[in-house]
């Protein structure tokens, strides 16, 4: 997961200090003039999604995630924002409940058109994907409130996310799909699960790297976890960009400050499954000129 960042990364102040007042970031050289890359708004019976394009909506969302990633997890720090260099140069998606006005859900993304550096980049060795000709469209610091985790709202940022593939032209999504825990069995029993499900990958060696990396060559204890509790423990927005198609790449990340394991994640937009190209991503299949049926549920060979 990303971190937050310290007011000399925003504002270009050289001391420690740490961003505690939201106004500072109305002064800040790299959000004063702040606007997103693209423009998308999708309306549903009760839900709104589009696309943040000013400072208060950007203020709004990084108090929900760090409410979201801080508070409910347990972590502790002494700020009331989540944001880090990156956020700077990405569009966030923001969905809002019709009822109330009050954003619900987030999500960030960053196009390869409008940058080369991407936040996977400080976990994994990614320069083979990197090389591959396509836009890539990575994808991140995804959050919903609790009462809001509905279908409805999942349905409503997959949307969001074929808009902005379909405007951006990618062939690839990719990021870091979180799992909170910081357990190394756990997390290769995870592993194994997706080996044998055929939703792993070695392509484009992809691998963790410095601080991140661990050998799960001496890890021992996988084997005693119950094969569907290792599955409750797989998130429901992993799980669906799974059945989308994608594939995890090598193996996973541990990032201790969020006190999770990151899997690198990879959906290719030409390989998407049947069911999501019809309803996300039909004109990108189209206009690729290919359309895929490779469907795929989650379950065991017991």
């Amino acid at each position: 997961m990303q971190g937050v960042v310290h007011l000399n990364n925003i504002s270009g102040k050289s001391n420690n200090q740490k961003l505690h007042d939201e106004w500072l970031l109305y002064i800040s050289p790299r959000f004063i003039t702040y606007s997103p890359n693209k423009i998308i708004e999708i309306k549903t019976q009760n839900y709104t999604l589009s696309t943040a394009t000013h400072m208060s909506e950007l203020v709004s969302l990084f108090r929900m995630r760090h409410h979201i990633f801080f508070n409910e997890t347990g972590i502790t720090d002494d700020m009331n924002l989540d944001l880090d260099e990156y956020d700077s140069i990405c569009d966030h998606l923001v969905i809002r409940s019709n009822q109330t006005g009050e954003i619900c859900g987030t999500y960030r993304m960053v196009s390869s058109l409008v940058t080369s550096k991407f936040y996977s980049q400080g976990e994994f060795n990614l320069d083979d994907f990197l090389e591959t000709e396509g836009v890539k469209l990575e994808l991140g610091r995804a959050c919903i409130d609790p009462s809001h985790r509905n279908g409805a709202v999942i349905d409503l940022l997959w949307k969001g996310i074929g808009e902005y593939a379909r405007q951006t032209n990618a062939k690839y999504l990719f990021g870091c799909s979180s799992i909170m825990t910081i357990s190394k069995p756990m997390a290769k029993a995870i592993v194994k699960i997706l080996v044998k499900t055929k939703n792993t990958s070695d392509k484009f060696n992809v691998s963790p790297i410095g601080k991140y990396k661990i050998d799960f060559s001496k890890i021992k204890g996988h084997d005693v976890f119950d094969e569907k509790f290792v599955i409750s423990q797989i998130p429901s927005l992993l799980r669906s960009y799974m059945n989308a198609g994608a594939k995890i790449y090598g193996f996973p990340a541990l990032d201790n400050e969020f006190q999770c394991f990151d899997f690198f994640t990879i959906l290719n937009l030409e390989e998407v499954s049947s069911a999501y190209q019809k309803r996300y991503f039909k004109t990108i299949n189209s206009s690729f000129g290919l359309v895929y049926d490779n469907d795929w549920t989650f379950k065991s060979d017991n």
